[in-house]
């Protein structure tokens, strides 16, 4: 089966801190999976989902997403290959709050490409699924219960059917219910994509078809192939 992300003999160093260190020598995430990768904090799980979505670039090695390489990539292209392939949804939601819900969902059309552009039928599909109303689509983010900002981040997130979605510790803010409510919500809506799920809670673990630990793929011999 396709590998919808290849990482081969990863090194990333923050310049100032050389205390810190993430090298994957080798890490591949079949197409359709939906796996859970945790480790504790500080460990760089948030910076390696930064460089699978192309946001830091400064690493040695080779990352390959959905078949791209992405250090062949400009910047920009980088941008337009996320907006057009890649879904992401980040701890704190990053929803804006002058904005609308819709609009928030709306906000990467400026990055992808002039085939990608508005897909009405797509977004009423996803929104009817969420359960997200067209007046609450009209409501600003601030206005929202936090129940009703998880529903426009993966919708945000799903817009135009991305191949990837990537999740960073969405559901550390939230309670036990809520928690398990989102994680539902988010397989359920992301059937047909790939999924990784970046938390520290492994009581989340059991929803996901895979769970690795950030610390042993930093430990697998170059030639191991973890899928």
């Amino acid at each position: 089966m396709p590998h919808s992300l290849s990482i081969k003999n990863l090194l990333f160093t923050w310049p100032k801190k050389s205390d810190f260190s993430l090298e994957i020598p080798n890490w591949q995430v079949e197409t359709g999976k939906k796996v859970f990768l945790y480790g504790r904090s500080g460990q760089g799980k948030s910076t390696l989902l930064n460089l699978i979505s192309g946001i830091e670039n400064r690493y040695s090695g080779h990352i390959q997403v959905l078949g791209q390489d992405l250090a062949s990539l400009s910047q920009r292209q980088k941008d337009t290959f996320r907006a057009n392939n890649i879904g992401i949804i980040f701890q704190q939601f990053n929803l804006l709050p002058y904005l609308s819900a819709e609009q928030n969902i709306l906000l990467a059309q400026r990055f992808k490409s002039s085939d990608k552009k508005l897909q009405p039928e797509n977004l009423a599909s996803i929104c009817d699924r969420l359960e997200l109303t067209r007046s609450l689509l009209k409501q600003k983010a601030n206005e929202l219960s936090v129940g009703q900002q998880q529903r426009v981040a993966v919708a945000r997130a799903l817009y135009g059917s991305p191949r990837l979605i990537i999740a960073d510790e969405p559901t550390s803010a939230l309670d036990t219910q809520t928690r398990e409510q989102f994680i539902q919500l988010l397989l359920d809506s992301a059937q047909s994509s790939t999924v990784i799920f970046v938390s520290h809670d492994m009581s989340l673990a059991p929803h996901f078809d895979q769970q690795l630990d950030l610390a042993r793929l930093q430990q697998q011999r170059s030639d191991l192939d973890v899928a």
